[in-house]
């Protein structure tokens, strides 16, 4: 049960005048402590009678600022050491403002005249930590520094930062967790629900703290919004007490809503790329829209792609050829051939005619011989190939190094072996591999995987979510 729930709630609407008021104590005795060393010169002494008044209404702001601090303090979901180490540097505070303003009035003398410049230095020091202790309750450890060039975390003993994601160019290359959903969230909710701030006992730092939650349950639970307390929550009416966030912080918008109801209901992975997982035209704007993409045409190389030909696209479409345009104002398609489709297969080169506009290509369980590459090594605007259950080895595979647009390649079930990962290797943009029931030995796999960090090489059980 949080403090909260054990006090009255006048307390709890007494003790949040404490942001309000804490500012005063801070400004104030800042200002106190420049007159002070300011007024040394000769050309700024007329500045040393204010000094005393200052740091007058500074230890009263400061004292009750400290007040109201400790009755916020019963509201819980603070990080016990935290709040304990910013309680008593801000009582420190107050004591030393009250100490700066007794040895400010006391009998001038030379060890009076010390103490209160030594007690002024303190006093100045002690603010700074004091705020710094206050902001990490509110905000989390790392709002101050999260930002801090690299010199400078050095310098203060920080981490390098952490390793950007990579920018989206394209839809598919996006994970749904990394690129969506936890940005969103840390976004909108991570300054009341971090290691230093765990209101309602709940941490959203990682996939893990979400779904193991708060004192009211999990906050997401897969395929089950009703179970999932954070999606309950944003979904309420805004005056209700219990909506997230809480008044004053921008809510979720209703298309980050509809992402985080459609991650849930695609069991809340905590990865996986768009390119995996089936999305109608919808979904697919929305993910464009909040990525900041247009229309899956943010990679320079396809930003110009004219419409193809129609008569190519019908006899293509004849011969059982499934072709489709990324979405409505799009001129990039998405082509696949139902397998065994023989007569489709024998008319692969007619693909040539739209290799500027296909993005998309599946060519899976087909028969296709390793020749058969020579014209796909050509559609050099590829994203995404799926060439799965073929009977293609690593001499077919050499014919698509030209492909560097290719985000995401399917080998499953294919006769290739250990040589055709050196090949791939000159595929800087690869983000995915899948290369299960091959030739390729686990060892390669791992080797590989030191050499290209960026490359996700799915050589498992992990294909049958797979929905290419």
């Amino acid at each position: 049960m949080e403090a909260s729930n054990q006090v009255s709630e006048f307390v709890i609407f007494i003790g949040r005048f404490h942001p309000l008021i804490v500012h005063l104590p801070i400004g104030i005795l800042l200002i106190g402590i420049l007159m002070h060393f300011l007024a040394k010169k000769k050309r700024f002494q007329y500045l040393d009678k204010a000094v005393s008044f200052t740091l007058a209404i500074g230890s009263i702001s400061a004292i009750l600022s400290c007040f109201l601090g400790y009755l916020l303090s019963f509201q819980g979901g603070y990080d016990a050491d935290a709040l304990f180490n910013h309680q008593w540097l801000g009582i420190a505070v107050g004591c030393f403002s009250l100490l700066a303003y007794s040895t400010r009035v006391w009998k001038k003398t030379r060890k009076s005249f010390v103490l209160n410049s030594i007690a002024m230095g303190i006093l100045f020091i002690g603010l700074g930590l004091t705020g710094h202790l206050g902001g990490n309750l509110t905000h989390g450890s790392a709002y101050l520094t999260q930002y801090a060039p690299e010199p400078i975390r050095k310098i203060i003993g920080l981490a390098p930062k952490p390793k950007k994601r990579p920018p989206i160019m394209v839809l598919d290359s996006a994970d749904i967790f990394l690129d969506v959903i936890n940005p969103m969230v840390s976004n909108k909710c991570i300054s009341c629900h971090n290691l230093e701030k765990t209101k309602g006992g709940l941490l959203l730092t990682s996939h893990a703290s979400m779904l193991e939650g708060g004192e009211n349950g999990p906050a997401i639970v897969a395929e089950d919004l009703q179970k999932s307390e954070l999606f309950k929550r944003i979904t309420l009416p805004e005056h209700h007490e219990d909506f997230m966030p809480p008044e004053g912080k921008k809510p979720f918008s209703e298309d980050d809503i509809k992402l985080i109801e459609f991650w849930i209901l695609n069991g809340a992975r905590p990865t996986g790329l768009l390119a995996d997982i089936e999305l109608d035209e919808d979904n697919t704007k929305l993910f464009e829209n909040f990525l900041g993409l247009k229309d899956s045409q943010n990679n320079p190389l396809l930003a110009d792609a004219e419409a193809g030909d129609s008569l190519v696209i019908r006899s293509l479409r004849s011969k059982g050829f499934k072709i489709e345009s990324l979405s409505n104002e799009s001129n990039l398609l998405d082509v696949s051939l139902s397998p065994n489709n023989i007569k489709g297969l024998e008319s692969i080169e007619e693909l040539l005619l739209l290799k500027d506009q296909i993005v998309h290509l599946k060519l899976s369980s087909l028969g296709l011989k390793d020749n058969n590459l020579k014209v796909i090594g050509q559609l050099n605007h590829l994203i995404r190939l799926n060439l799965h259950s073929n009977p293609i080895t690593d001499s077919g595979i050499s014919f698509l190094s030209e492909l560097q647009n290719l985000e995401s390649l399917n080998l499953y079930g294919t006769q290739i072996e250990n040589k055709s990962l050196e090949l791939l290797s000159t595929l800087k943009n690869l983000k995915r591999l899948y290369v299960w029931n091959t030739k390729v030995t686990k060892a390669k796999v791992e080797a590989f995987k030191n050499s290209r960090t960026d490359l996700d090489i799915i050589f498992g059980l992990a294909l049958f979510i797979v929905k290419e």
